[in-house]
């Protein structure tokens, strides 16, 4: 559907508020190197619309905006000490750790001890703090510091001078160096154009939102004013949002050691290269994985080009990290299994110029800096390739010789098609892993599906016998669901399954799977867990359902646990899943809404007998 371009200017009472109909609009934000929706911020309609009613309508709206991040204005709530947006989401089934309360800067020093008050209530309930900067965002460092929020959102009208003030890019790159040490993620309104969404990219200021991205989007077109766009439900489906990862979450990543040839070409002529690209061509065209993909172009690369070291390193967009996946030289192993900033050395500095770079000394680049366990006073020069398949930042590859003016321009042309051909076999391996998740995941509620446990079962009962470890099996089934789908249509049904969906995901450990196994059914396993802790899991678990806020007036959403334990329940998963599929049905025929273990299974001597 289209934007309301064509719709007459917002009369004065709509714009007072004095419409009696609520809601928001819906202002996705990106990932702006890729593209890819990571929050989406709720803006009021109609502008000056009850703070409290406007709050309400937007944790509602966390059914069609999760798994990505809702902004939500809390400047207006600070001082209304009963509103509580604990109660409130609960209420709503919005899950805290998907919203952000926004809380303007000037707020933060007209009185601070409240603000540090609320905020530390936010934060107790689950619930992320954006801070929004009026004017440049260097004057609230003591804000900052104090409340330590998980997003800074900065004003438009900063980033627009970034088009032709030297001063504002410098302002920005200080900041976004500031930020990053307090674990605080950087988003922007206003990328309006091409120019501004460059420059975002360029200064390495990763989130954003504005005109050149995307409009506003509404639900209801009796909301709409010019320049929001009309959509229904389905759009979110469509357009699948990114969860972001915790800062500071990221772990240490396996980086593969390769040896540099003892013997290479000095100067290898024409038709030696064209055959060693070729024959690198011709091993990435169907490669799906990437950790072979480059391993060929650190075995490949070297027999052409003469080097110190080379390394190739993988772009981290949610972590803002490069991560080294390939290494080649002994100068270079100090890289090794340790992500770094993506804004970090002549490394960074040339990821994000976006082009393949000839460093001509390291030493006297104003961006360098060491690598541990190396001389830093040696002259060194450097290449560094950004990858980049179309509108993706993949990652980069860097080459090093020792010495000054050491690469010609012909050696970086060189690389850079060795380049080209690894972003495009990278890219194409992304694509297929995507295309496999999505094969393997149920679309409705993002939990994975019966094919992804057909796959997966038989590996995870094998590692589980190996370790010596249990398993614990739930399967939940939801109690009279067709009543919900009698009384509100399937559109109720479907919000209903997401929203018990997040509930298994809240309660269930990271590294616990949860799996949509049919219809209103849903299948649990806990790694490493034995029958009483299962059932505690299923205890809780059934608690949290009976708590969801009713579809409907006079239709309780509850469930019936069957709970079953591998190996004691059964020699495969699929045996454990019927007898934890016969205790659910015991619940049911109890009186449902409660849990149900399978019987120990009989002794040896108990058979015999």
């Amino acid at each position: 559907m289209g934007t309301t371009a064509g719709l007459p200017g917002p009369a004065l009472g709509e714009l007072l508020g004095s419409t009696s109909r609520v809601g928001i609009a819906l202002l996705p934000v990106f990932n702006v190197p890729d593209r890819a929706t990571i929050a989406y911020e709720a803006l009021p309609r109609p502008a000056l619309a009850d703070p409290v009613a406007v709050a309400r309508t937007a944790l509602e709206a966390t059914h069609y905006s999760q798994p990505a991040v809702l902004l939500v204005p809390f400047t207006d709530l600070l001082e209304a000490e009963d509103f509580s947006p604990a109660a409130m989401a609960a209420e709503c089934g919005a899950t805290p750790s998907e919203v952000a309360w926004i809380i303007a800067g000037p707020a933060c020093r007209k009185d601070p001890d409240l603000v540090e008050r609320r905020v530390a209530q936010l934060r107790a309930d689950g619930f992320l703090i954006a801070i929004e900067a009026v004017g440049w965002a260097t004057e609230w460092h003591h804000e900052l510091v104090a409340l330590r929020p998980d997003f800074l959102i900065l004003d438009a009208g900063v980033i627009a001078d970034l088009r032709d003030s030297a001063v504002a890019r410098a302002e920005l790159a200080g900041l976004i160096s500031f930020t990053a040490r307090l674990d605080i993620r950087l988003m922007t309104r206003g990328v309006d154009d091409l120019t501004i969404a460059n420059a975002v990219i360029m200064i390495g200021l990763q989130y954003g939102s504005g005109a050149f991205l995307s409009p506003p989007l509404v639900l209801d077109s009796e909301l709409a004013i010019p320049g929001d766009k009309l959509v229904s439900p389905s759009w979110f489906r469509r357009h699948e949002a990114r969860k972001l990862d915790r800062l500071g979450s990221a772990t240490l990543v396996s980086t593969q050691l390769v040896a540099l040839p003892e013997d290479h070409v000095a100067d290898p002529g024409a038709d030696l290269f064209a055959k060693t690209l070729g024959e690198a061509a011709r091993l990435l065209q169907a490669e799906h994985d990437p950790a072979r993909i480059v391993s060929v172009v650190a075995d490949l690369l070297p027999r052409v080009m003469p080097m110190k070291g080379l390394a190739i390193f993988e772009a981290d967009w949610d972590n803002d990290s490069l991560i080294p996946r390939v290494l080649a030289g002994a100068d270079v192993v100090g890289l090794r299994d340790a992500p770094f900033p993506m804004s970090r050395g002549v490394t960074g500095w040339a990821f994000a110029r976006g082009v393949p770079y000839n460093c001509a000394n390291t030493v006297t680049h104003p961006a360098a800096g060491t690598i541990p366990g190396t001389d830093d006073q040696a002259d060194e020069s450097m290449l560094v390739i950004p990858l980049i398949a179309g509108d993706h930042r993949i990652g980069v590859l860097d080459l090093w010789r020792v010495g000054a003016n050491k690469f010609s321009e012909r050696d970086l042309e060189h690389c850079a098609l060795f380049a080209h051909i690894t972003a495009a076999a990278w890219h194409n391996a992304q694509l297929y892993r995507e295309v496999e998740d999505r094969a393997r995941t149920d679309a409705l509620t993002g939990l994975h599906n019966t094919r992804w446990w057909d796959e997966v079962a038989p590996h995870e009962a094998a590692r589980a016998v190996r370790s010596g470890t249990q398993i614990g099996v739930l399967l939940l089934d939801l109690d009279h669901f067709k009543l919900v789908n009698d009384s509100g249509g399937h559109a109720e049904g479907d919000r209903t399954l997401r929203n018990v969906a997040r509930v298994l995901r809240s309660i269930v450990r990271t590294g616990d799977d949860v799996v949509r196994f049919g219809g209103e059914e849903f299948l649990i396993l806990l790694h490493d867990s034995d029958a009483e802790s299962a059932a505690l899991v299923a205890e809780d678990i059934r608690r949290a359902v009976a708590a969801m806020p009713p579809p409907m007036p006079g239709v309780r959403v509850t469930a019936s646990i069957g709970v079953a334990v591998f190996p004691p329940h059964g020699e495969s998963l699929d045996e454990v899943v019927r007898a934890a599929d016969l205790a659910m049905y015991r619940a049911k025929a109890q009186g449902r809404d409660r849990v149900e273990a399978a019987p120990p299974p009989l002794s040896l001597s108990e058979e015999a007998s």
